[in-house]
């Protein structure tokens, strides 16, 4: 479930944005323009990445010292996913919905892993197998040459990113379970939409994410503060992401 503080957090951001850009709204209207108004739903292919240089460097982890837990934190390698998204649009101004989710391999080590009482494991080999990134993001659109059919946009915006590893987890009695990390980000994005017609578009746009994972959830079941060990550690799980898709709009 996601925790209340994360949920509040992006409630307020997207109230914040929303007061600054209603009165950009009500100026922002041109008789010239395209379209005027549009409620539209969609469907993306994405292309996600995760930087190995901050928490997902394949060499982190973290663990909780009672009841005793240890918790992989992998690199993830660029995979392909799939979203879908609603939104709203005035004049040159829209607001957007959306959820991400793709698959990733995930690969942690060679490596030590140290425990509370001074002993340590050593990965000789590399841990793999599979995470699943998912993300709810609500972005704020600024249209450009909006007198025709083809708009360049830049966009603006919050996320809540989670992450589930497959058998990353591992307590002191062998029992493995899958892991969850959770975080928020800042979503900032450039690219272009094509009308065919006021109802039905389709878009491209390449997307940075600036993203913190702080919570981790393993065999505790339960949220728990990241307290990360290895070598650097970090909260930091940024990308590049690239999205193209289409929208079917209602006037």
């Amino acid at each position: 479930m996601m925790p209340f503080r994360k949920i509040g957090f992006l409630g307020i951001s997207c109230l914040l944005l929303a007061g600054a850009a209603a009165p950009l709204w009500a100026d922002a209207e041109n008789p010239g323009d395209y379209l005027h108004s549009r409620t539209y739903i969609g469907v993306v292919g994405t292309s996600v990445s995760v930087d190995n240089g901050g928490a997902f460097n394949g060499l982190n982890y973290s663990r909780i010292n009672n009841p005793y837990e240890i918790d992989l934190i992998p690199a993830l390698g660029q995979n392909f996913g799939f979203g879908v998204l609603m939104g709203h649009r005035e004049e040159a101004w829209a607001v957007e919905a959306s959820f991400w989710q793709s698959n990733h391999n995930a690969t942690f080590g060679p490596g030590v892993v140290g425990s509370v009482s001074g002993t340590s494991v050593t990965f000789t080999q590399q841990f793999q197998d599979t995470a699943t990134y998912n993300s709810i993001n609500v972005d704020f659109k600024r249209y450009f040459l909006t007198e025709g059919q083809t708009q360049p946009f830049l966009s603006l915006g919050v996320s809540f990113p989670w992450i589930v590893v497959n058998n990353a987890a591992s307590d002191v009695n062998g029992d493995v379970s899958s892991l969850t990390l959770a975080g928020l980000g800042l979503n900032l994005g450039v690219g272009v939409e094509y009308y065919l017609s006021p109802n039905l578009s389709f878009f491209g746009g390449a997307y940075k994410r600036w993203a913190s994972f702080d919570e981790f959830k393993g065999l505790a079941l339960q949220y728990n503060q990241l307290a990360q060990y290895g070598s650097p550690t970090s909260d930091e799980g940024s990308g590049f992401n690239f999205a193209v898709g289409t929208t079917l709009g209602f006037e």
